[in-house]
């Protein structure tokens, strides 16, 4: 009966057969799939996990900080900072004394500036006199005064709302509200118009270049904060309030300045420089943040954005980079270093391609693609290649030994199922008048008997790291030289049959002394190329080969019993064991071939004290060189051993007249 292996339902089906770490439509399914979900999942992170937006935030705060190019000292502002030194020379701390106020902006308006911000709600009544006057002195004040306005509702009561909106009548104000990060609380917008507010409202800074008829944006954009020209120096020159007076007022001339508390718990703001210089440097006052915003209207300056093609060009790349790796037909070991070196290229190229290139390429995104698509693959594969593991266990468990199975389930990629040419060895082996015995034995003790006899046969085939192809009755043919390589298959072979037919004669001779005739087993080997892989089909596994020499391997198992022999291979075979003994049989024309095949017997130590190997080989030179006393040696021979069954062979074949060493039997 032929038996084969079912392949496991769970076992991958692919172009190759089995799906390993070839590439199959399956696995190409998936990995399509997977490469989506990684960019969609990446280009969605941020944007759903405030965790990855809060980091995101950061890693581009502290890139921005450390790595932008450091630039001048913005000339054309001039910050007037109220600070505690300040307030000190005031007769009452809060509300900012206008009186104080009207002083500086004359002194400012002598000097000659461009244009004056006030980063001071006038939402309190001081002393009457002193709020009307530096009302009217803004109102008639030769160059462009803003002053601060907010839109915000709920951050005034009703009566500072309503002194606000009196002392802010017929003057030109700005928003000079901040718009903040909802994630973190750093500043990262500029108003440039108030929405939902009439008439137009629009914020501080964009009132401000508004005032001097320069363009500007028509909506609110991200804040570019300056960078300044070294660590803890200011982009702008700062002065305290109460000091500018005694500036030389050529220091003043053409500038805008902006007033504004600098306090340390008034009007402070979280910036992008916090992740680099820590909250106390990073967090800068009101009036500063606007000078950042003013300064980058002046100079019509945008944020760099990777625009969406080409995020999403660069989520791609990265999670077919991390498949990729994942996919390769290398230990987890190597795929991780892989891994790690490809996570330092992607981070060397967004901090240098910023510093180099200014490109804002974003740091979360890319690199979780590239995790995901690898993680997911390994995990894709671990699966798989436990399924793999199963199935070539499951596959080869009953035709190769434990040692080979353990080595393909470690290490799969040493064997190609899928159909290739290969040089194997076969072995035939089938046992004589089995068929009689069956027809008269006890089928209980038949089938003991059978599966003890076959049990013998595999172990050695094993042993010798063979792969059984297949057991039919009582015959058994293995190969040697797949699905593994092999270089010595033929000697292996060989020393394999030599076991068998010395396990085959000491079981023969057990059973017959137990009163169970058996026969002889015949053996036949052949080595060749042929075509080998799995032949099954989809539902079923049988990694067999086909080919001429398979045949021929065969047929030399069946000759056996014409020329007397228990093993007769092919002298192709027996060339490539120099360590034994051989005897040649002659030169067969095997039935459907033209061309002859050497072919020798192996002699066995046990034969070899009754065979003459020397006297046999002359009298086979005296045949194959026709001298007509070959006959009178063979028959010298089988006097002194009847039991040589080829010497008799040849004896015959002289008796009947044939000569050479030519032997055409006409038999499978």
């Amino acid at each position: 009966m032929n038996q084969r292996k079912e392949a496991s339902k769970t076992s991958p089906s692919s172009l190759t057969g089995f799906g390993f770490q070839s590439i199959n439509t399956r696995k190409l399914l998936l990995v399509v799939v997977i490469v989506a979900a990684a960019t969609f999942l990446a280009d969605l992170l941020p944007r759903i996990v405030p965790g990855a937006r809060l980091a995101e935030n950061w890693l581009s705060d502290f890139r921005f900080a450390v790595l932008t190019s450091p630039q001048k000292i913005d000339q054309r502002i001039v910050i007037a900072a109220i600070n505690e030194d300040t307030l000190a020379t005031f007769p009452y701390r809060s509300p900012v004394d206008r009186g104080f106020l009207i002083k500086l902006l004359n002194y400012l308006s002598s000097a000659n500036v461009r244009a004056i911000g006030i980063d001071i709600l006038f939402d309190q009544p001081t002393e009457f006199e002193k709020d009307a006057s530096l009302k009217a002195l803004i109102a008639t004040y030769p160059v462009p005064v803003i002053v601060s306005d907010t839109g915000t509702k709920g951050l005034l009561t009703k009566s500072q709302r309503s002194f606000l909106s009196n002392f802010n009548d017929g003057l030109i104000s700005g928003d000079a509200n901040l718009i903040k990060d909802v994630i973190d609380g750093t500043v990262r917008g500029l108003y440039v118009e108030r929405p939902q507010t009439s008439p137009r409202k629009l914020g501080f800074a964009a009132a401000l270049v508004s005032a001097l008829d320069l363009p500007a944006p028509e909506h609110n954009i991200e804040l570019v904060y300056r960078s300044p020209p070294a660590f803890g120096t200011p982009a702008f020159k700062s002065y305290p309030a109460h000091t500018i007076q005694f500036l030389p007022k050529s220091w003043l001339a053409g500038k805008i300045v902006l007033i504004g508390a600098d306090l340390p718990l008034t009007d402070r703001h979280k910036s992008v420089f916090t992740a680099a210089r820590g909250s106390i440097s990073g967090t800068l006052p009101g009036v500063r943040i606007h000078a950042h915003a003013l300064s980058q209207l002046l100079d019509n300056r945008r944020a760099t954005t990777m625009s969406q093609p080409a995020k999403w060009g660069l989520l791609l790349a990265t999670a077919i980079i991390g498949i990729v790796i994942a996919l390769l037909d290398t230990s987890i070991i190597i795929k991780g270093f892989m891994f790690v070196t490809s996570v330092a290229v992607l981070w060397s190229f967004i901090l240098l391609g910023y510093q180099t290139y200014g490109l804002p390429v974003p740091f979360l995104a890319p690199n979780f693609s590239l995790a995901a698509s690898f993680f997911i693959g390994i995990a894709y594969l671990g699966h798989d290649d436990r399924q793999q593991r199963k199935f070539i266990r499951g596959a080869f468990s009953h035709y190769l030994s434990p040692k080979i199975v353990d080595l393909l389930v470690a290490n799969p990629a040493v064997m190609k199922t899928g159909g290739e040419r290969r040089e194997l060895t076969y072995i035939f082996t089938d046992l004589e008048n089995f068929t009689t015995l069956t027809e008269n034995a006890d089928p209980e003790m038949l089938v003991n008997l059978l599966n003890e006899y076959i049990d013998g046969l595999c172990t050695i085939a094993f042993k010798h790291e063979g792969t059984v192809d297949k057991i039919i009755g009582d015959a058994m043919c293995a190969f040697f030289g797949a699905p593994i390589d092999q270089p010595d298959h033929q000697a292996r072979a060989v020393a394999c049959a030599l076991e068998l037919d010395h396990f085959a004669r000491t079981f023969a001779a057990t059973k017959t002394a137990q009163g169970i005739p058996i026969g002889r087993t015949r053996i036949g080997v052949h080595s060749g190329i042929a075509t080998i892989g799995n032949f099954g089909g989809k539902n079923f596994f049988d990694y067999t080969a086909f080919g001429d020499m398979v045949n021929t391997a065969a047929r030399l198992e069946s000759i056996n019993k014409h020329l007397g022999t228990r093993i007769c291979m092919s002298a192709v075979t027996a060339e490539k064991c120099p360590g034994l003994v051989f005897r040649p049989v002659g030169d067969l024309i095997l039935k459907g071939k033209s061309e002859q095949l050497a072919a020798v017997e192996p002699v066995t130590e046990d034969d070899s004290s009754e065979i003459d190997v020397p006297a046999y080989c002359d009298a086979f030179k005296a045949l194959r060189r026709g001298d007509g006393h070959a006959i009178d040696a063979f028959r010298t021979i089988v006097e002194k051993n009847p039991n040589d069954g080829l010497s008799a062979f040849h004896l015959k074949r002289l008796e009947c007249g044939e000569t050479g060493t030519i032997i055409d039997l006409g038999v499978k």
